[in-house]
């Protein structure tokens, strides 16, 4: 249908010379035999898009396909039911605009179709026209759109459509799309252009390495290792424990991209009922991924269910590193930087008070700050361990612990620049640092060849990490904390790589765990608490900067 228009457009402007020549040519496109009805056709097609998006065929958002959609039905209207709008050369922009747009897009669509894979098989001249002629027919486009708004809006023929007592609200309508194409034009460009640097990377990637380690399971109908069907497959058995109901609604969620969130939340009510309901979900939804993910053997040959693999001893063993901080251990007072000072004493719990007061933080919270306040013993780590899975992360206690003299176990990429801060750091501190290395330590002849040989793999070396910290000073105490994050589905490898090292340790160590929460969980709080931030919000949001 586009390749249809398109054909007929350049053929009413071939041949034609002078700005004078091409102008007319372009004017008078849209009257070309044919081309209003199959423009009408194609483009009144594409309310299709809008549907498809809605109920997840493609997964483009709803509320921009809406929008990029509506925008060209308002102009299509308006060229229809305006004969000045029609015969002026913007209309021709406009057409030419869309046709060359439309007619390289759904060529792309087919080739990905036949080739399956849009990003990599796709002809690169095709793919190359997908996301560049943006660039040029966009705005080509946008202006000859605005022009067609802003002659229909002075069409006589075009306002009286709903009759004479009804001028004032065509106009209204046709010079609503001028100001809403204002701020909404560059966005729109620079959202393709973003689109466009995304599809040249990903085009131009090398391939990935082979699966190692903790992996999603393939897909038999897709057959790559997708994180829909296994999402789906856990959410469905950990709710499933407590409602089959909702499990079967999981299962039968189309639109899982958009549509996961209500699960989410259906998930977490039956979880509150009771503490019955909630640890049956924790137990069936842990088992289900411990069974549907796999591990894959350092060599590639073996793979297992990620539970059989965590259910055996690694092959190899980690030596163990140490380092000995050389400060002396600290005074032992609580400093909280706030505003520029650095708060301590009376002063620090004159704040808390006003940080619960305000309902910043819980009542049990401050009390806890004020204690450590009141009892500088507290302060005192050089007798506690702590092992950090993610130690190098930007939001963990590494840090601190190390100023409180703590004797912290690191679990850490085997990266040197990772290892480099850490153990300086731990050097200048006064608390000490244990790790997994490769070698023994004694046989690094540099601080570079100490880095080197530092650090595991949470993926690919999980069954081996748990066996090296179970065996690790037998005896002490450990709190465990889960601290290493990786975006997308990584995230949900690394938390289950960490969640069987904790259950280990929990089990053979009596271990105490610590979790990073973050502002995306969901928190579930007492009713209690959620009275008293309204009460809160409604003194304090009344008063100027809410203090």
């Amino acid at each position: 249908g586009w390749a249809y228009v398109l054909s007929l457009g350049v053929q009413t402007i071939i041949g034609k010379s002078g700005t004078d020549g091409i102008l007319a040519s372009l004017a008078s496109i849209y009257n070309t035999p044919g081309l209003a009805s199959a423009l009408t056709i194609v483009q009144s097609a594409a309310l299709l898009e809008i549907a498809h998006a809605a109920v997840g065929f493609v997964r483009s958002p709803v509320f921009i396909t809406t929008l990029q959609v509506g925008s060209r039905i308002a102009a299509l209207f308006a060229i229809v039911n305006s004969p000045l709008a029609g015969a002026q050369y913007g209309a021709g922009f406009m057409i030419l605009s869309w046709s060359l747009v439309e007619v390289p897009r759904y060529a792309f669509y087919m080739a990905a179709l036949i080739t399956g894979d849009a990003t990599k098989k796709t002809p690169y001249p095709l793919f190359w026209l997908r996301y560049s002629l943006f660039a040029v027919l966009y705005p080509t486009g946008i202006f000859g759109e605005l022009t067609v708004f802003l002659t229909a809006s002075k069409d006589e023929a075009f306002l009286n459509f709903l009759g004479e007592n009804y001028v004032s609200v065509m106009y209204y309508f046709i010079m609503s799309f001028p100001v809403i194409y204002a701020p909404g034009a560059l966005p729109m460009i620079f959202n393709m252009a973003g689109n466009r640097k995304k599809a040249m990377k990903k085009r131009f990637a090398k391939p990935p390495p082979p699966p190692r380690g903790l992996v999603f399971p393939i897909d038999p109908k897709r057959g790559d290792r997708g994180s829909t069907p296994v999402a789906k497959a856990i959410m469905a058995a950990a709710v499933g424990a407590v409602s089959p109901e909702k499990a079967e609604k999981v299962m039968k969620e189309r639109n899982w991209r958009f549509g996961y969130v209500k699960h989410f939340v259906g998930m977490v009510e039956e979880q509150m009922s009771s503490e019955e309901n909630a640890l049956a979900v924790a137990v069936a939804g842990l088992k289900k991924a411990y069974e549907i993910f796999e591990f894959v053997s350092p060599d590639g040959t073996t793979t297992t269910s990620f539970g059989e693999a965590m259910a055996k001893k690694s092959g190899s063993k980690f030596y163990t590193g140490m380092v000995k901080g050389k400060a002396p251990l600290t005074k032992n007072v609580l400093e909280v930087p706030y505003k520029g000072k650095n708060l301590s004493g009376q002063a620090l719990k004159d704040q808390v008070d006003k940080w619960v007061s305000y309902g910043t933080i819980e009542a049990s919270a401050g009390e806890a700050i004020k204690n450590c306040v009141d009892k500088p013993g507290y302060l005192d780590l050089s007798d506690r361990y702590f092992v950090l899975l993610g130690a190098g992360s930007a939001m963990g206690p590494f840090l601190v612990l190390m100023a409180l003299g703590a004797n912290v176990v690191a679990i850490d990429l085997d990266r040197a620049g990772i290892w480099k801060r850490l153990i300086s750091i731990a050097e200048k501190s006064s608390g000490s640092l244990t790790f997994p290395m490769k070698v023994e330590q004694s046989s690094c002849k540099s601080d570079d060849d100490l880095y080197a040989a530092c650090g595991c793999n949470l993926f690919t070396e999980t069954p081996r990490i748990r066996d090296w910290l179970v065996d690790l000073y037998p005896g002490k105490p450990f709190a465990v904390g889960s601290y290493a994050y990786l975006n997308g589905a990584l995230h949900v490898q690394v938390s289950l790589a960490m969640d069987a090292i904790c259950k280990d340790l929990s089990e053979k160590r009596k271990a105490s765990l610590a979790y990073l929460c973050t502002p995306t969980d969901l928190h579930v709080i007492t009713k209690e608490a959620h009275e008293a931030s309204v009460e809160e919000f409604k003194t304090y949001s009344s008063k100027p900067y809410c203090i």
